[in-house]
């Protein structure tokens, strides 16, 4: 049985902000259907789990779930959510409420946003947004290369790249 008692009723809204209402998910799974990152062996990343977390105010649990880090970015659960819930920006919500709840967590994928700009290198997802009917290459940052050197730009600026520069030594 989950304890409510110590339950964050605004978390979601802290994590969300302006991404929207995420209290309309009805946890149908579309958004998992065709997610690469949730058939992974361990730590699958299932977008519905973490919503009801965010919507319970389990501050904790959210916390210690490492899972929001193994999104590709490949925004596929955007495109595909029915109730317009906005999966792909609550998991950015999840990151960026991590981050600010615990400056020490640093994600061991902070060397591969710097390098593609996406958690996760993009190559493992090859050919399946295809097979779901998107296009390969997700309308990200990674179609627009002068965009990416300008987002590198602005993280060389943040606290936690100057804090572990060594983790970015000879990154291209």
């Amino acid at each position: 049985m989950i304890d409510l008692s110590n339950a964050n009723n605004n978390l979601w809204k802290e994590v969300c902000g302006e991404a929207g209402d995420i209290r309309n998910c009805f946890t149908c799974g579309t958004c998992v259907l065709g997610c690469p990152a949730s058939g992974a062996e361990e730590s699958p990343l299932l977008i519905r789990s973490l919503v009801r977390k965010v919507v319970l105010g389990l501050e904790d649990d959210l916390l210690e779930d490492a899972t929001p880090w193994m999104c590709i970015t490949c925004n596929r659960c955007e495109e595909s959510c029915p109730m317009n819930v906005h999966p792909f920006e609550v998991i950015m919500g999840i990151r960026k409420w991590q981050i600010s709840k615990d400056d020490s967590y640093t994600p061991g994928a902070i060397v591969e946003i710097y390098k593609s700009g996406h958690t996760q290198a993009l190559g493992k997802a090859k050919g399946l947004r295809g097979s779901v009917g998107v296009e390969e290459v997700p309308p990200t940052i990674v179609k627009f290369p002068e965009l990416l050197e300008k987002f590198r730009a602005m993280l060389k600026e943040t606290e936690i790249v100057k804090k572990y520069d060594y983790l970015f030594a000879g990154v291209k």
